[in-house]
């Protein structure tokens, strides 16, 4: 896996570019390799000059940091400074009037979502803004944390039943209390909640709750005090959840950071497995 790098654009389903096979009750993902979640690649500002994504009219920008034989991406896509409700699209593709939605929000509510997504033929993706009217803008962020590649050097995806790793509410997964601003924390995974000790990689469900500030959460095989990247971004008093795809980091541990706008604001999270990935068999 990669540390999440912020990148503009879409991912693709895994599979795109080669079929792959994996041993019975495992998916394939075609050479998932991941990427840590804290390195930004882009944000609006680095897609086709600075400035917010305009209603209905697409930018395209390149995703680097991947290699040349990458056909999608895992990541996650945030919105911010949006001044009207709308959604984003994101795309190999670029469209003034996608049929589908990434990523719906209301007006000035940050809001982030986890995607899969293919990459156009030159490495690039799209993102729209679609807004009820000519006017509003967004501004767009996306934080890879892994890629696909058509072969098998990378990894097999092993899915398992939802199983909760932390909970800092009552101390499930060894954290007990909530997190206090930029004071990052480390909690294992692989040996419990079904994850192997060879893992190198798991796919989860990332929860906020009784969160006393407005802010976000940073999920991460390395632990940071100041994440450059957000994984779960929400108000205050609004319990909320994100998908996530993330590398794990020395010895099966993944560590998180709340971040508000200033110290004493705390905040609860909540981790559940759903699955894990493990080096593709030769």
């Amino acid at each position: 896996m990669v540390s999440p790098s912020r990148l503009g654009g879409s991912l693709a389903p895994f599979g795109a570019g080669g079929a792959c096979n994996g041993p019975t009750g495992t998916s394939s993902l075609c050479g998932l390799t991941g990427a840590s979640p804290a390195d930004r690649l882009a944000g609006t500002e680095l897609v086709e000059g600075k400035g917010g994504l305009a209603s209905h009219v697409p930018r395209t920008f390149l995703v680097w940091g991947v290699p040349a034989n990458a056909t999608a991406v895992t990541g996650n896509l945030t919105v911010t400074g949006q001044t009207s409700n709308g959604y984003l699209f994101l795309g190999p593709v670029a469209t003034n009037n996608p049929g589908s939605s990434t990523l719906n929000f209301p007006a000035g509510d940050d809001r982030a979502n986890a995607v899969t997504v293919a990459l156009s033929r030159t490495d690039t993706l799209s993102v729209t803004f679609v807004a009820p009217s000519n006017g509003p803008t967004a501004n767009a962020i996306l934080d890879v944390t892994g890629y696909f590649t058509p072969d098998m050097t990378g990894a097999v995806y092993v899915p398992l039943t939802p199983a909760r790793a932390l909970d800092t509410r009552n101390g499930t997964g060894g954290l007990s209390g909530p997190f206090a601003n930029h004071v990052a924390r480390t909690f294992g995974v692989s040996g419990g909640s079904g994850v192997p000790a060879s893992a190198t990689a798991v796919t989860g469900n990332l929860t906020v709750t009784t969160q006393t500030s407005n802010g976000y959460l940073f999920i991460s095989p390395i632990a940071t005090n100041n994440p450059a990247s957000s994984t779960l971004n929400f108000p205050v008093g609004d319990d909320r959840a994100n998908a996530v795809t993330v590398a794990l980091g020395p010895g099966g541990t993944l560590s998180i950071t709340f971040v508000a706008p200033s110290n004493g604001p705390s905040a609860n999270a909540i981790f559940d497995v759903t699955g894990y990935f493990v080096a593709a068999l030769g």
